[in-house]
């Protein structure tokens, strides 16, 4: 029993630093910020569709060239020097939307779901006119308008806007909580001293946390491994 209580204490230590760890990083979690027209990148460095000007997509990778993220469901890569960043401490808005066929191809039985935006582009598989549908994206082209990148069961790929029910999406401007992002021009305010002074209050009442959780541990381990009074035995 003597045995276990140290192995259980060093375990109580790390799960109280993962689980404060685990809550700033929720607190904190990074995200580029999408402003002017930025594509969402396939791992080949293919456009996939248009990001939402305003809105959010957070960050679960990095390299030298790329940001790797995650938008409406999707994984893939924008270019760093395009966007900017920001921690930012809920789930970012996304733009799903479920949509149909456009009621005048119901006399069809179905329309081809393509692989790239164009008509004469490679079929995936052929929706149902019945059916519905995720909108993830847009994908503007000159020649042939407007393509949606759509999710449909398991299958992705897309169709024309104008074969759809919603011919032209339109998003609201995505305004994050204010106690979310700090402003540039924060720092200098009073306001933004008052968010750092909280910030720093905040970090010192977890290091507090841990210690308070981490002392007696120690002491407990201490004690227990302490070293006895050695005895000597004389033969008479």
């Amino acid at each position: 029993m003597k045995k276990l209580i140290p192995f259980v204490s060093l375990c109580f230590i790390a799960l109280s630093i993962s689980s404060v760890k685990f809550a700033r990083a929720s607190t904190d979690a990074p995200h580029v910020v999408i402003s002017g027209e930025v594509w969402m990148l396939d791992e080949t460095g293919a456009k996939l569709f248009l990001l939402p000007d305003t809105y959010y997509a957070r960050i679960n990778n990095i390299d030298e060239q790329y940001y790797y993220i995650h938008f409406n469901g999707i994984n893939g890569r924008v270019t760093r020097d395009i966007v900017s960043t920001t921690g930012y401490h809920t789930l970012a808005k996304g733009t799903t939307l479920t949509m149909g066929i456009r009621h005048e191809y119901n006399e069809f039985e179905s329309i081809y779901l393509k692989k790239t935006p164009s008509v004469i582009a490679e079929n995936v598989i052929s929706i149902p006119t019945n059916e519905s549908f995720t909108f993830i994206g847009e994908y503007p082209t000159a020649k042939e308008g407007v393509w949606y990148y759509i999710k449909y069961n398991q299958y992705y790929g897309y169709i024309k806007s104008t074969r759809t029910d919603i011919e032209k999406m339109t998003y609201e401007v995505f305004v994050p909580e204010i106690s979310a992002v700090m402003a540039p021009d924060e720092e200098e305010t009073s306001e933004g001293s008052e968010k750092k002074k909280a910030a720093l209050e905040g970090n010192a009442l977890k290091i507090v946390i841990i210690i308070g959780l981490s002392v007696p541990a120690i002491l407990i381990i201490l004690l227990l491994f302490k070293p006895g009074r050695k005895r000597k035995y004389y033969e008479d």
